[in-house]
This record gives structure tokens, C-alpha cells and sequence, in this order.
């Protein structure tokens, strides 16, 4: 029977997979590999974003866009539209294939995922979290423990959320201690565990590169040697802070991106080891990218889902024997695309969901199973052909808020021609409310349940807090 190793990275843009050939300058020669022996994905989005939308969208295979329902989400920061468990009634990818007798492992430091009120661990014989990342509340933010000369500007106070983040991570000595080569350490031990019981699903889900960027030494210096200032820009950096420093923090993005593909790398050599590669689905995928002052900042956000390079995803799929090794495929696919491709692959019957078969574009026999995409990031939709893109703030009236790109003649995506075209802004605008099942605007639901991180309501709150000054 067929392996599955699913591999899900935050934020990694999908032009900084140097195969992509966007970014010739990248260094990812693992998920290079990957790319070379299967099929690379040219128009690979993510239907609705950011992290809990796409994450419950690739395990369920239903579309989590338009975010409208409201389950519980007290405990849970932040609170975005859609940002919620997935549906009791949607039965999950690991659940599936655990009853059709596979050993099913998940390892991550997508913190979110675990959060209260979330239930992503379902189906999983296995799984583990590594603690850490971001705004964890994993230890207490000991600020005498932590060098903040080291990561932020003199003239400026730290950030609140990476002193949570620098705090979970204060004892890290070498490469090993790092969030992702932990999560994927599990993830390995996991793989000698189930040598004598193939088949498996492993679900490896690393946070990185998401913010902030703080790679192991000597990661950022590969994209930038001459950075000579004693401190490190890894979170919170805006275009006021000057083109150096922006250089800088880009460097220590696309350092973490190298360091996340050399974890990719020791899965792949795992597979090789065991002699399992030549009977394993692998599939590296991403949320999302993030803005590398592409058009004036240095963020992702409700504005994200304007340009590819946020709401782009990577999409790779080696299967060999299957999958010509070398192929390239435009045709459009969405992130829960991959549940049925999977449980079609394994043999596995699954109930009817709105992701498509996408194998037949892996293997050529079409060039694609859609004309066009509707992706959501919080209120914008962005409908997307081969030609065109549009966006607009779905939220308000019928063209109030849109913006129109032609992606062949402007593949950047900076000229917004929607003043220009309105016959194509409006057959754009037509299929997103047929979509909708409704005119413009839509209403999200309302947020019940709004939660602060616990380390900013403890600054808030506390005598303590009070007295330390953090953005």
C-alpha cells in the first residue's frame, strides 16, 4: 500500500522555492529535489487564509471561504473570520485513512492548532507539539533572561509578541534546539517506530518561516554577509526604519526559508534510509507567503489576499512511478485539492467534498480541472484567471473597494486597472457573488468571543506589566 508524508510550512512564499524561477538567488535544494522528481505547481493557492482556514480546509476537503459560521472560539487569538476548529460533521483526513488501517502521525509547532476550543488532532494514532513559537504562552516572558539589545533597534522598545517568542526559546544552543528540526526530529522517531507498520500518513506542520524570523546563525548572512550591526531585525520592522535594516529582516525571512528546506531535506533522506521513497505520496505545501516591501511593506494582513505573493502556496507532489518526475503544471488547484487526492491515491472511499482530483494534472493527463479561483483572506476575495486578477473588500457594496490586475503583462501585480476594465471587473464580481449565492455585501459573522494574548492582557493588568514598556 501507498505512504503518505504530507508537509505543511507557515508563511513560505512560493517564489522562494528556488525551482519556481523566480528567485534563481533562493537556496532550498530539498524541496528542489522534490520538485525535480515530481510535479511542481505553477497556480497553486490556498482557498481561504490564513493559518486555522487553510489548515482546516487541507484536512477536511471542504472549502473553509466564505468564513460563515461562528463556532466557539473563546481562548483563541486572533480572532479573523473563519479562524476556527473544523465542523464535527466533516470527517478528517487522518480519521479516514486511520480506518482504512494506516498509522497516522502528526507533528507540529503550529501553535494555533492546538489552541482551546480547536480539535485538529483527530484521527492522529500519534502526534506530539513542540512549544515555542510566537505567542505562545509557554513560559513566562523573564525579561533579565533575555538579550533585548540583541533584537531590537537601541532607540526602540521591544515588541510584546517576540519577547513571548524569545522567552519560549531562551535555552537554544545549536541548530538541533530549533523549533522545525524538533518538530521534524518527532516526526523521524515516528518513522522508526512505524518501519514494521506501513502503511502511514505523516503530517509534519512546521511554523516556520513565520514570524519571527530569527534562523540559526549564519542562515541570514547566506542572503546578506555585509550586515555589521550588533542587533538583529526579526519582527516588527516597518519601510521608517530605513532600506538596510528592511534588507536585513528580508535576509533573516529567506534564511529561515533555507534553514525549514534543510528539514525537509532530513525527511527526505529518512524516506531513502528505510527504503520507503519508492512507495511514498510526498506533498510539500504552504498557508501563505508574506510582503518583502513587493509593494511598500513588510507584513501579511486583511490586505494580503491583493497580490500572489501573499495568498500564493507551494504545491509539490512527488509519487514516483506515478508522477512524471520534472513536470510543471499551470492549471490552477486549491489546498483542499489535496484530500481527495490523497484518499484517491491510497484506495481510500471518502463522503463527497468540494476538493477536486488533482492527480490527473500531476500526471498529464490534463493541463486543468478549473478556469478560475476564488480565494478569501478575512473580508477580500480575490478571483483569479490565467489573465486577470480581482479583489474586492467583499464585505462592502458592489465596487466600492476593487482592484483589477493583468498578471501577464504585470506579473508583479502593481498596476490596479480596475478603472480601465470594468467589463472584466464585472464578470470577476459576477462569479464571486454566484459564489456567494448573493449580492454584495456579505456579513461576517460577528465575533462573540474576541480573547487578547494572555501576555498582553498580564502587561495590561498587572502592577509588573505596567511598568514595562513594550509595542
Amino acid at each position: 500500500m501507498l505512504n503518505v508524508v504530507l508537509i505543511c510550512m507557515d508563511t513560505f512564499r512560493a517564489d522562494c522555492v528556488r525551482a519556481m524561477g523566480r528567485k534563481p538567488f533562493m537556496k532550498t535544494p530539498n524541496l528542489d529535489r522534490l520538485a525535480a522528481e515530481g510535479a511542481l505547481f505553477e497556480n497553486a493557492f490556498g482557498e481561504g487564509q490564513p493559518t486555522i482556514q487553510y489548515r482546516r480546509a487541507l484536512l477536511s476537503g471542504m472549502r473553509s471561504f466564505p468564513f460563515d459560521e461562528n463556532y466557539d472560539t473563546r481562548g483563541l487569538w486572533p480572532n479573523l473570520a473563519g479562524w476556527h476548529k473544523i465542523p464535527p460533521e466533516q470527517p478528517t483526513l487522518a480519521e479516514l485513512l486511520l480506518d482504512a488501517g494506516y498509522a497516522t502521525g502528526f507533528f507540529s509547532d503550529t501553535y494555533h492548532m492546538f489552541k482551546p476550543t480547536q480539535n485538529f488532532t483527530r484521527g492522529f494514532l500519534s502526534w506530539d507539539f513542540i512549544r515555542g513559537q510566537e505567542s505562545d504562552n509557554y513560559r513566562f516572558p523573564r525579561l533579565s533572561a533575555i538579550d533585548v539589545k540583541r533584537h531590537f533597534p537601541p532607540d526602540k522598545p521591544p515588541m510584546a509578541m517576540t519577547l513571548q517568542h524569545l522567552s519560549n526559546f531562551r535555552d537554544r544552543k545549536t541548530e538541533d534546539d530549533y523549533s522545525a528540526a524538533k518538530v521534524v526530529a518527532s516526526a523521524l522517531q515516528f518513522l522508526d517506530d512505524v518501519r514494521d507498520a506501513q502503511p502511514f500518513f505523516l503530517y509534519v506542520d512546521t511554523f516556520d518561516p513565520h514570524e519571527p524570523w530569527d534562523p540559526p546563525k549564519g542562515y541570514a548572512d547566506l542572503y546578506d554577509p555585509d550586515w555589521k550591526e550588533p542587533w538583529e531585525p526579526i519582527h516588527g520592522v516597518r519601510p521608517e526604519d530605513g532600506e538596510r535594516v528592511c534588507k536585513r529582516i528580508e535576509a533573516n525571512y529567506l534564511g529561515e526559508c533555507t534553514f525549514v528546506d534543510k528539514q525537509v531535506g532530513r525527511i527526505l533522506d529518512k524516506l531513502d534510509q528505510m527504503g520507503a521513497a519508492g512507495s511514498t505520496l510526498v506533498i510539500a505545501t504552504s498557508d501563505h507567503g508574506t510582503e518583502m516591501m513587493d509593494h511598500g511593506a513588510i507584513s501579511k494582513g486583511a490586505h494580503a489576499c491583493q497580490h500572489r505573493h501573499n495568498n500564493e502556496m507551494v504545491g509539490i507532489i512527488r509519487w514516483p512511478g506515478r508522477v512524471p518526475a520534472g513536470r510543471r503544471v499551470k492549471g490552477f488547484i486549491l489546498i483542499h485539492d489535496l484530500f481527495p487526492t490523497i484518499l484517491k491515491a491510497c484506495g481510500v472511499a471518502h463522503p463527497p467534498v468540494q476538493g477536486l482530483d488533482i492527480l490527473p494534472l500531476a500526471t498529464g493527463a490534463t493541463e486543468r480541472v478549473r478556469d478560475y479561483i476564488i480565494t478569501g483572506w478575512h473580508n477580500l476575495a480575490n478571483v483569479r484567471t490565467l489573465d486577470y486578477s480581482y479583489v474586492c473588500n467583499y464585505t462592502v457594496g458592489p465596487r466600492e473597494k476593487e482592484w483589477l490586475y493583468d498578471v501577464n503583462a504585470d506579473p508583479r501585480e502593481d498596476r490596479d486597472i480596475a478603472a480601465q476594465k470594468p467589463e472584466i471587473c464585472a464578470r470577476m464580481l459576477g462569479r464571486l457573488e454566484g459564489f456567494l449565492g448573493q449580492s454584495l455585501p456579505f456579513d461576517l459573522p460577528a465575533n462573540k468571543w474576541p480573547t487578547a494574548i494572555p501576555w498582553m492582557a498580564w502587561l495590561k493588568n498587572s502592577e509588573k506589566g505596567k511598568q514595562i514598556r513594550v509595542r
